[in-house]
């Protein structure tokens, strides 16, 4: 299938817009048209050596802008119903960087208003077209692994910084560990019913979030899973991502480079499969080009992430009481989240 290749305009220009966006959309010859951020400079220092990138004064001058085609909105999420109601306006698809808010209430909101207007939203939900871990997708959805019956994730990373994002309370749940607990909805092809977590403040550590967390999510069926994070590494050298998934067929497990799938018989390791920045981010943009193209609903959709956004609002609950359980919101349309 040839796809439409669409012009992108970008809505912010920090650090993820510098080191991922951009490049990403480099790597895969997108065009970008335009950007605009709430600091010229910024975007201006963002535009410095893309050919026919224009730097705009204002939202509105971009989402007006002819040669934009796509609206990439890489901005904090405070604020974001409001930019978002702004810019369905002008009628063209937006590609949200997740989360789309830091409430489920607002988030509907944004999906409720975008159907209404018939504008396409997809969600920046990268990891799940990071490469390795793609990979593992592929095989559970489509039964290589069998019926799942364990899920595991651990993580090591760093961000041990009092900044914007780490000064949020939520930021470990609804934020950089949304990226994993998303990727497990999709692993297990079904949605957590309850959750339990727990999170700690380190002594000592900067950011003012948690940075370290333990959750285990309960399904209808005998799936277990559990997610663990530790991010106050004393050195990227320490940094690590290892996912494990077992079936009654397979099991297989990936990490940022690397897929392997074992079964009775044999077992094989693939290498040199991409990065998830850049690659994880042109893939949101193709697959979402790929859906506009066939007229179909993109699996990153805006309500899509409702469910993910819900079970880690439910996370950061269980977490706030000590580790009891939390039934996750139901986030369909006749649902309470509605």
């Amino acid at each position: 299938m040839t796809t439409t290749v669409r012009r992108v305009g970008i809505i912010g220009a920090g650090r993820i817009v510098r080191t991922g966006h951009l490049p990403a959309y480099a790597q895969g010859a997108v065009p970008v048209t335009a950007i605009c951020s709430r600091d010229r400079a910024s975007a201006e220092h963002a535009a410095r050596g893309v050919p026919g990138l224009r730097v705009c004064g204002s939202v509105t001058e971009l989402a007006a802008d002819p040669a934009v085609d796509v609206i990439d909105v890489a901005t904090r999420p405070q604020g974001r119903l409001e930019l978002v109601r702004e810019l369905l306006t002008y009628g063209k698809p937006l590609l949200l960087q997740k989360p789309v808010a830091y409430t489920l209430e607002e988030a509907t909101a944004i999906a409720r208003e975008a159907a209404l207007a018939g504008v396409a939203v997809a969600v920046n939900h990268n990891l799940r077209w990071a490469p390795p871990q793609r990979l593992l997708l592929d095989w559970a959805r489509t039964g290589q692994l069998g019926e799942i019956g364990h899920l595991a994730h651990v993580h090591h990373f760093c961000e041990d910084e009092d900044t914007w994002y780490t000064a949020h309370p939520g930021y470990l749940f609804l934020d950089h560990g949304l990226h994993y607990l998303d990727l497990a909805r999709q692993l297990a092809g079904a949605d957590p019913v309850a959750v339990s977590a727990r999170a700690s403040v380190l002594p000592g550590q900067k950011a003012r979030s948690p940075l370290t967390y333990t959750i285990m999510l309960a399904f209808d069926g005998p799936l277990v899973a559990s997610l663990s994070m530790y991010n106050r590494t004393r050195s990227a050298q320490a940094w690590s991502s290892a996912w494990y998934i077992n079936g009654n067929l397979a099991d297989a497990q990936a990490t940022y480079s690397t897929a392997t799938l074992h079964t009775a018989d044999c077992s094989q390791t693939f290498t040199s499969l991409g990065e998830w920045v850049p690659d994880g981010i042109l893939g949101v943009y193709t697959a979402f080009t790929h859906a506009l193209d066939a007229g179909t609903i993109p699996e990153h959709d805006v309500t899509d992430h409702l469910r993910s956004l819900a079970l880690a609002t439910a996370a950061l609950e269980s977490a706030n009481k000590g580790g009891d359980w939390v039934t996750v919101a139901d986030t369909s349309p006749e649902g309470p989240a509605r």
